[in-house]
């Protein structure tokens, strides 16, 4: 383990301020936690003017040592990112860690990206294996590196069940073993809630982020940009954090004005810098033949025969018609284009209560696959409604279950 490196932290903050304090707490009580010197952790907040008062959360990351920047008007994650890291202070051999506000770190989980990232020189980024619960359960999905063949799957993939099969199968195999990976794994593509670099790998870019992406496609960009320098990118399935996914960015199924637009702009803007003007220009031609031509009643369709299971108060329950190595994909959405995966064994699956909680009260789309043939054994549709409850759930609240099921708050 090693116990003399320097870490700093970057952590952009949006309305996201009691999950941030916890992403903070949790940090620096892994940290102590393995041994090391408090002084060789260096945390950088800025705030990206939240319209929400975030002083209070503010301030409790000061008192837990944190450098908070309060910025006078929002900067955009990218700019926000450059900004934390421009205070930021150490030698060529230490790391610097790309945080979302959402994060909370598991026991275990630092060092092994630590170590990895200092050992293997010919790696740009490590990430670890992200979760929506604290046991594990619900692992987020793999980002497939943005091209115009896999913009075109996508986009057909929604005007067209026949095309979402396709591209699902050509999906899964690059999933499954994203899921399954218990050590690391290279891949092009990672994820950017979580990332570990080297900071003489960052002063081989021009910059950390390319602040032309207002929210979306900067992380993608800076993953473009270690392949091209010649560096590895690591999934580390040996490491886990939890990832309270889309608290920050806003509730799931809420993907929409703003954060929707400014993925317009960040995705105009990717495209154009990898394929030229001709690449802006296809991806927009994409977007105007699913959203302005092709009629609304074709979009979406579910590619499966869908069980209705009804609604659910108490943890889901999915029998299947034979007991085997099965893959189950859970979504908002019956493309399942975008899909939690949870691995498992047997003829029955019941959810945890303790990854229950993290489903939003929504519907939700699950299918089964038989890893070990690819079959798909079954789809189902149901909603998870608890009486006298409504959404969205006190932020705080949410924050601190992470606390709670790890044994007490962390620090």
């Amino acid at each position: 383990m090693n116990l003399d490196v320097g870490l700093a932290a970057l952590i952009v903050n949006y309305n996201s301020g009691a999950f941030a304090t916890r992403c903070v707490e949790s940090l620096i009580a892994e940290w102590t936690r393995e041994g090391r010197a408090r002084e060789l952790l260096q945390v950088v907040v800025v705030d990206n003017a939240s319209p929400e008062d975030q002083s209070e959360f503010l301030g409790q990351m000061e008192a837990m040592g944190a450098e908070v920047i309060r910025a006078e008007d929002n900067l955009g994650y990218a700019a926000g990112m450059n900004r934390c890291y421009a205070r930021t202070r150490g030698g060529p051999r230490d790391v610097v860690a790309i945080l979302n506000p959402d994060l909370f770190f598991v026991p275990g989980a630092l060092h092994v990206l630590l170590d990895y990232v200092l050992e293997h020189p010919e790696c740009g980024a490590v990430d670890p294996r992200a979760c929506i619960d604290p046991l594990g359960v619900l692992n987020l999905p793999r980002n497939l590196l943005p091209t115009p063949t896999d913009q075109l799957r996508v986009t057909l993939a929604h005007m067209s069940p026949a095309f979402c099969r396709s591209y699902s199968r050509h999906r899964l195999e690059k999933a499954i073993p994203w899921w399954s990976a218990e050590g690391p794994i290279e891949a092009d593509m990672l994820s950017g809630c979580c990332l570990f670099l080297r900071r003489e790998v960052i002063d081989d870019l021009d910059v950390l982020m390319d602040e032309r992406y207002p929210l979306y496609f900067e992380d993608t960009d800076l993953f473009r940009r270690l392949s091209k320098k010649g560096y590895k990118l690591i999934h580390h399935g040996g490491a886990r954090v939890l990832h309270h996914w889309s608290r920050s960015a806003g509730i799931a199924g809420q993907f929409q004005g703003e954060p929707f637009r400014r993925f317009r702009v960040g995705q105009r803007a990717y495209f154009r810098r990898f394929y030229g003007a001709l690449g802006a220009w296809y991806v927009g031609a994409l977007s105007y033949l699913e959203n302005k031509l092709w009629p609304k009643k074709w979009l979406f369709r579910p590619m499966h025969e869908l069980v209705d299971l009804g609604a659910f108060a108490e943890p889901v329950e999915i029998e299947l018609p034979r007991s085997c190595r099965f893959l189950l994909e859970g979504t908002i959405d019956p493309n399942w284009i975008v899909a939690v995966g949870i691995l498992g064994e047997g003829k029955r699956w019941v959810c945890p209560p303790e990854a229950w909680e993290w489903f939003f009260d929504s519907s939700y789309f699950m299918r089964a696959i038989d890893i070990d043939t690819g079959e798909v054994l079954g789809a189902w549709q149901f909603s998870k409604t608890v009486p006298g409850r409504t959404w969205p759930l006190d932020l705080a609240e949410l924050a601190g279950h992470g606390d709670r099921l790890f044994g007490g708050k962390a620090g």
